[in-house]
Formats: C-alpha cells, sequence, structure tokens
C-alpha cells in the first residue's frame, strides 16, 4: 500500500493535508464557537434534616447529566467532600445517610453535562438529630 504525500483530506468541514489530520484529530474539532459549556448549577437547594441523616433537593438543568453533592463541616467549605463518589447522581435529590447527629454540616451540589461540571451552588446546611425519646 503507497501513500503518496500530500494527500488531501477533509476533517471537520475543512481540507487538510494527510500529515496534519493526524494533529486535528488529536486536538479534536472545534465549530469556531469553542467548546460546550458547562451547565448552569443547581439552583433551590434544600435540606431538611432527620434521624443520622439529611435529605437534599434542588432545581436541576435541563442540559445536566447528573449531579455531585459535596458536603463539609460547617465553616469549612473549602475542604468538601463529595458524597457521591465518582458517578454523578441523576436525581435531582440525595440522601446523605452518612451524616453524624448533632454535627452541622453545610451542602452544595454541581450540574454535569457534556460541558463539565458547574460551578457549586449555594449552600445549604442542616444538623441531623437523634429522635428523642417518648414521653412517659
Amino acid at each position: 500500500m503507497h501513500f503518496r504525500f500530500p494527500r488531501l483530506v477533509s476533517v471537520c468541514g475543512r481540507h487538510w493535508l494527510l500529515p496534519v489530520i493526524l494533529v486535528v484529530a488529536l486536538v479534536g474539532c472545534s465549530s469556531g464557537g469553542g467548546s460546550t459549556p458547562p451547565p448552569p448549577a443547581p439552583t433551590d437547594l434544600t435540606a431538611s434534616s432527620e434521624d443520622g441523616a439529611v435529605l437534599l433537593s434542588w432545581q436541576g438543568a435541563a442540559e445536566a447529566s447528573g449531579y455531585n453533592v459535596y458536603r463539609s463541616a460547617s465553616g469549612t467549605s473549602d475542604s468538601a467532600v463529595r458524597l457521591n463518589g465518582d458517578t454523578p447522581v441523576t436525581q435531582t435529590s440525595y440522601t446523605d445517610t452518612t451524616a453524624d447527629n448533632g454535627t452541622r454540616y453545610e451542602y452544595r451540589v454541581t450540574a454535569v453535562g457534556e460541558g463539565g461540571e458547574s460551578e457549586r451552588s449555594t449552600s445549604v446546611s442542616a444538623r441531623p438529630f437523634s429522635t428523642p425519646p417518648t414521653r412517659p
């Protein structure tokens, strides 16, 4: 099989000489407008506390394929931990069952989409509590 250079090919709607196609394949095509932006951050994040759990819900974005949920001890948002691991949640709610009763937590949520991860939502705080004993 012989290839004669230069060979003209069409990639990404433009004509290129064959040696250039390798660079275009590594860099990727661009429609001139840049890459897809991430989805907007979730809004209306709310939290409610239960015995050993915090229930979160939020308003999602149509562009989002999933969401990441972050928790930090109250007042330390720079050390937030992603609760859902490496797999984004697909619902617009999440229950944190690892919360310790009596500890105040701050939560933020991000949207994940084709363009990456959004900025974090505004934070909400919650403190799970134990169920009080029944009155005699």
